[in-house]
């Protein structure tokens, strides 16, 4: 009887393990190209600048001195405005020191012109290192009364 050769079989361990590293690699770079092209998220949240400040801040600034700062933390507690704005820093800027900070933030703006626009049109400025996340309906929700008297409140804060 004839002696058979012994076949062999094809090693199909070591082709399944190439594949999946060059698999995993291949993964790999893609990830990481995607990571590559993800927007930096503090250029997003950079301010757009503007100088100009609302038309009504000589309005503003007579209904500021007219309200009533001590209902202003009634009105803050009622928005939930507590909510993101706490003492110190959150999800919005802190409030502890917010009046003083008003006045830095927007050339040409007075305190009580940047915080009314800040509530009304929180689009307009966005403080910087922080999301472009406070509400946009204030102007609808709240009165008018309640607002310059929040705005007193925090202008003291």
């Amino acid at each position: 009887m004839p002696e058979k050769m012994p076949t062999r079989a094809p090693r199909l361990g070591l082709l399944i393990m190439l594949l999946s590293v060059g698999s995993a690699v291949g993964l790999g770079v893609a990830f990481f190209a995607v990571l590559g092209n993800v927007p930096n998220p503090q250029r997003l949240m950079t301010p757009m600048v503007v100088t100009m400040p609302p038309q009504l801040t000589g309005s503003i600034e007579a209904r500021v001195a007219a309200a009533d700062p001590s209902k202003g933390a009634a009105v803050f507690e009622k928005y939930a405005c507590n909510a993101c704005h706490r003492a110190e820093d959150g999800v919005g800027p802190a409030l502890t020191g917010m009046g003083k900070r008003a006045a830095l933030r927007r050339p040409n703006y007075s305190p009580a012109a940047y915080i009314y626009e800040s509530i009304i049109e929180p689009n307009a400025f966005i403080v910087p290192d922080y999301a472009n996340v406070m509400v946009s309906n204030y102007k609808a929700k709240i009165s008018e009364v309640e607002l310059f008297d929040l705005i007193a409140w925090l202008l003291q804060q």
